[in-house]
């Protein structure tokens, strides 16, 4: 495997740069996940243009949360997922308590700790 690969780094106000970082190394629970696609979603445009993230992004800082892509490795503790698996970042953190969450729909929940939220903060 590669020892960098190229990546987006935010480094402050309006200052993006892609440039070869350190491939991430991956503890025992961890994937590490070769991106194919991602995308830019509002809440990148606003930290882009403020600079900083208040609760999750300190510039210098590989930006961007979305993505899809193929795993490449995993932890000695991951069995769910297999090497060459296609996947998609699951961008939220769901709070495990509402109605949704119970249920195991997650991705309907809408009091994600401050990351993003499903359709039904959307209005669908």
């Amino acid at each position: 495997m590669k020892s960098q690969m190229m990546a987006a780094v935010l480094y402050g106000k309006e200052h993006l740069q892609v440039e070869p970082v350190a491939v991430p190394k991956i503890d025992k629970g961890d994937l590490l996940v070769r991106v194919k696609v991602a995308l830019t979603c509002g809440t990148d445009v606003k930290v882009f243009r403020r600079g900083y993230h208040a609760r999750m992004i300190v510039p210098p800082a590989v930006f961007g949360h979305e993505l899809a892509g193929d795993v490449v490795a995993r932890g000695e503790d991951v069995t769910r997922f297999s090497i060459g698996q296609r996947v998609v970042a699951a961008n939220s953190a769901p709070c495990d308590r509402c109605y949704f969450c119970s249920r195991g729909l997650e991705l309907f929940e809408n009091d994600a700790k401050g990351y993003s939220a499903g359709p039904s903060a959307c209005g669908l």
